[in-house]
C-alpha cells in the first residue's frame, strides 16, 4: 500500500488549488483498481491516518495519487460510503465519520480495524459478540440436535482428543467442532455472523495465540471445557449447553490474549 506524502500536503488537507502537489506515482495498477484504491483507504482510515471529522483529499488529487481515472474514484468513494466510513454531502465535500459508525461486519473493515487494533478493544468486543452468539446456538443446539448433528460433534471432539500434539490441525479441529454446534442449532443468521468474524480473526495471531510450550497443557484444559459441553448437549440441557460454551469461550480467550501472556511471562 501507498504510504509516501508530499512535504507540502497530506491526506486531509485540502489541495493547492494553483499547484497541484508531487506524488509519487502509483507502484502497482492491479485489474481491480477500484477495490485496490478502496483497501488503501479504508487502511488510512483505520489507522487514523485520516481521523474523524477529516476531509477526504479532492477528486483530482486521488487520481493523481493512485494514478486512476475519476471513475475509479468515485467507485472507491462509494464503497467507503456504503461500509459508513465516510459521509458525501453535496457542495461540502466527504468527510471521515466516526468509528462508531463503521459497518465492523464489513470484511475489509473488519481486517483493517483488526489490524490497527493495538489496544485489543476490537477482539475483546469480537470475542464478547462470539461468546453471546455461540452460547444461544449451543442452548439451542441441545434442543434441536438430529441424531446426524450428534455424530458430527462428536466426531469432532474425538478430533480435538486426537489433535492436542499439532497446534494447526488442533485449531481446524477446534473449528470443525464449533460449526458442528452451530450448524446443529439450526440457527442460519448468527452462524453466518460469526463465520464473518472467524475470517479476520483467525488471521490474527493476537487472536488465536502464538505457539508456546504451554501449548499442549492449554489444549488438554480446553479438550475438558469441550467435552462438558457435549455432555450438556447429550443431556439436552439448553441453559447447561449455553454456560458450559461461555465459560469455554471466555477461559480460551484468557488464556491466549497477548496481555495476559504478558504478564505471566513478567514482559
Amino acid at each position: 500500500m501507498l504510504h509516501h506524502m508530499s512535504a507540502t500536503h497530506r491526506l486531509g488537507e485540502p489541495a493547492d488549488s494553483e499547484a497541484a502537489p508531487s506524488l509519487p506515482s502509483w507502484p502497482r495498477r492491479p485489474r481491480r483498481l477500484a477495490i485496490a484504491v478502496v483497501e488503501d483507504l479504508v487502511d488510512r482510515i483505520v489507522g487514523g491516518e485520516l481521523p474523524q471529522g477529516s476531509a477526504l483529499p479532492i477528486e483530482p488529487v486521488l487520481c493523481e495519487m493512485f494514478a486512476v481515472s475519476r471513475t475509479v474514484i468515485r467507485e472507491a468513494v462509494k464503497a467507503l460510503e456504503a461500509m459508513r466510513l465516510v459521509k458525501v454531502q453535496q457542495g461540502q465535500g466527504t468527510t471521515v465519520r466516526g468509528s462508531v459508525e463503521w459497518d465492523l461486519l464489513n470484511p475489509v473493515v473488519l481486517a483493517a480495524s483488526v489490524r490497527h487494533d493495538a489496544e485489543l478493544a476490537i477482539l475483546e468486543d469480537l470475542v464478547d459478540v462470539r461468546r453471546a452468539l455461540e452460547s444461544q446456538m449451543a442452548g439451542q443446539a441441545a434442543i434441536r440436535a438430529s441424531a446426524q448433528h450428534f455424530r458430527r460433534i462428536e466426531t469432532a471432539l474425538h478430533q480435538l482428543f486426537a489433535e492436542v500434539a499439532d497446534p494447526a490441525r488442533f485449531l481446524r479441529a477446534d473449528l470443525d467442532f464449533h460449526d458442528a454446534i452451530m450448524v446443529a442449532s439450526g440457527n442460519r443468521f448468527a452462524r453466518a455472523v460469526v463465520h464473518t468474524i472467524n475470517t479476520e480473526a483467525f488471521s490474527s495471531l493476537r487472536y488465536i495465540g502464538e505457539p508456546t510450550g504451554q501449548d499442549y497443557q492449554d489444549y488438554q484444559d480446553s479438550n475438558v471445557q469441550h467435552q462438558a459441553i457435549y455432555d450438556r448437549l447429550a443431556a439436552n440441557d439448553a441453559e447447561g449447553a449455553a454456560v458450559a460454551m461461555n465459560d469455554h469461550m471466555l477461559g480460551s480467550w484468557h488464556r491466549r490474549r497477548p496481555a495476559a501472556r504478558d504478564r505471566s511471562t513478567g514482559e
